[in-house]
């Protein structure tokens, strides 16, 4: 019974973690509408003006390396900016970088990133053929949920990521990330399964949302929709003529 009880408590704070579950979903939605809210103004604070004017991916890294406005920049070990192909028309946005993913400076390189490797690999996407970045460039302590105001400040950077990448597809990896890019309410479980539109000004992408792969180690039974949504990727592509 004790055992029964400690996995219920695990699982609940994972859920919280991941904002997977609709039910206890419902604060991180909040704070996710609260980061979009607040987004006009901390453009400003991080000066929208100088942000607007870059124009490469090299002065776009050196530019959030530099900033020193979000607290997670000070906590953090590495600034986590991208992988993959600048080249690639496939673009993949995830939510934070783990333990791993600020020891290395990459995205999705432990457990959960390996498994991910493994479900592209299935329609032929690799880092050879893909752009990764995330929504938070930096790991936050305890790997905790991004705050509302740390998501406000690094929105307008992956926006601007996005920009310069100018991919034909997103691919978006998790709760938090499709949230934010898509500013969306719905939980996960809802979002993901259909095709939506990421709009920025005179910018629209397709995008897709997927579970994210953390919560796949901790619930295997649940792979089947993720590669049912990997299918739907597939023939997205295909009929785009991506690959």
């Amino acid at each position: 019974m004790t055992k029964s009880f400690e996995k219920n408590i695990d699982d609940l704070k994972f859920q919280i973690e991941l904002g997977v579950s609709e039910t206890i979903s419902a604060n991180i939605t909040k704070d996710i509408n609260k980061a979009n809210s607040l987004e006009t103004n901390s453009s400003l604070e991080h000066d929208s003006n100088e942000l607007s004017e870059i124009k490469t991916l090299n002065d776009l890294q050196s530019f959030i390396e530099n900033y020193d406005e979000c607290e997670l920049s000070h906590t953090a070990r590495s600034t986590v900016f991208c992988d993959g192909n600048v080249d690639a028309e496939i673009m993949l946005i995830g939510e934070a970088p783990g333990n791993q993913e600020d020891i290395e400076g990459k995205p999705f390189v432990g457990k959960s990133g390996q498994l991910l490797d493994k479900i592209l690999e299935t329609i032929n996407i690799n880092r050879t053929n893909c752009y990764i970045s995330n929504i938070i460039p930096w790991r936050p302590p305890g790997n905790r949920n991004p705050t509302a105001e740390e998501i406000s400040m690094c929105l307008p950077f992956i926006k601007k990521h996005i920009e310069l990448i100018n991919p034909k597809v997103l691919l978006l990896v998790g709760s938090i990330s499709s949230k934010s890019i898509l500013n969306k309410n719905l939980g996960i479980t809802k979002l993901r399964g259909e095709w939506h539109i990421y709009k920025d000004g005179e910018i629209e992408i397709p995008a897709l949302p997927i579970f994210h792969p953390a919560y796949l180690l901790r619930r295997p039974n649940n792979k089947s929709y993720v590669m049912r949504d990997i299918l739907l990727f597939k023939r997205k592509i295909q009929d785009m003529k991506i690959l």
